[in-house]
């Protein structure tokens, strides 16, 4: 005879058996449903996709889900069913939000100028920062220091905690990894993954402590898409941009970890890495003699940005010794 207990777990799992998937996608958070969305985009961006998990605390009963996804920020901002609370967004130095760098500022601010009230909102909020003194050190011009500077912006700022309803998250957190005027991707020095752990874990902690519970970021001071002028080592430009893009995870990976323990409200993070960049590095048409070796050079690069994320989120560095290929010169400045 099956006694009570055991009867009642029996209905709840057949119930839940039966829930329509909709259901079960909508008990999701905003950043595990893009996730699982994203992975059905295509087989050219099947291997840039990772999860992990980080420990409960004291103050969040709950394991932090740390999802890498092989998509678009857009995505994220558009679709409703994928908006997360807040979002970390690369800047410039200046706060300059009409600057054209770096270029992923203008996926926010594109979306925000479609309402006025919040775009005077924002300036107000920027303004206010302009008054207080510059915190770049070394030389650098502006009111941030690269990498490990940030700025909390809220969308707008409201006493209700509501979303604006318009096609971006209610919060923003602005690290500067461009200078208004460019040249940054000269200076490598800037980019050191201590810099964005400390830029990364500030805004973590403030966001959260914001109550923000689903987060995404892009891929920042990577610069994948632009050349440099002033390559002390030409690695070839693929490989450059393979250097840039695990320094950059590695370094957000490093900011989570050193976040972790006091987290109150965060829930889930996205870590985006832009899918047409992975397309344009590895994706050649498939009967061509250069294609399965852009597939294997592909497979080797997600290993190693899997083993880059692993590695941060244990508060470890990744060095150049830790992975294959010449990207000396990027992964051991510190």
């Amino acid at each position: 005879m099956v006694s009570g207990l055991r009867l009642r777990l029996c209905l709840v799992i057949g119930a839940l058996a039966w829930l329509p998937a909709a259901v079960l996608v909508a008990q999701q958070g905003p950043v595990a449903a893009m996730f699982g969305d994203d992975q059905k985009r295509g087989d050219s961006i099947a291997l840039s996709f990772a999860t992990a998990e980080l420990p409960a605390t004291a103050a969040a009963s709950v394991p932090l889900q740390i999802y890498l996804t092989g998509g678009d920020l857009e995505r994220a901002f558009d679709d409703a069913r994928f908006r997360p609370d807040a979002a970390i967004v690369p800047t410039n130095t200046d706060l300059d939000i009409t600057a054209s760098l770096p270029g992923t500022q203008q996926v926010l601010i594109e979306r925000v100028r479609r309402q006025r009230a919040v775009l005077s909102d924002l300036q107000e909020q920027i303004a206010l920062r302009r008054k207080q003194p510059s915190s770049a050190s070394g030389g650098q011009q502006g009111l941030l220091d690269v990498g490990e500077d940030w700025f909390l912006v809220q969308l707008p700022r409201s006493t209700s905690g509501k979303p604006s309803g318009g096609s971006f998250p209610r919060l923003a957190c602005l690290i500067p990894t461009e200078f208004s005027k460019g040249g940054a991707i000269d200076r490598r020095e800037l980019f050191s993954q201590d810099r964005t752990r400390k830029g990364v874990a500030g805004c973590l902690a403030a966001l959260d402590a914001a109550g923000a519970q689903s987060l995404v970021l892009p891929l920042m001071g990577a610069a994948s898409s632009r050349t440099q002028a002033n390559d002390p080592v030409y690695e070839g430009q693929r490989v450059l941009r393979e250097c840039r893009q695990l320094n950059s995870l590695a370094g957000i990976a490093l900011g989570i970890n050193d976040f972790a323990p006091s987290r109150r409200n965060l829930k889930e993070i996205g870590i985006i890495h832009y899918d047409q960049e992975i397309i344009e590095m590895f994706s050649l048409p498939k009967g061509t003699r250069l294609a399965q070796a852009a597939q294997n050079a592909y497979r080797t690069f997600s290993d190693q940005i899997k083993l880059a994320l692993r590695r941060g989120l244990a508060g470890e560095k990744t060095t150049s010794t830790d992975i294959e290929g010449g990207c000396t010169t990027i992964l051991n400045v510190q």
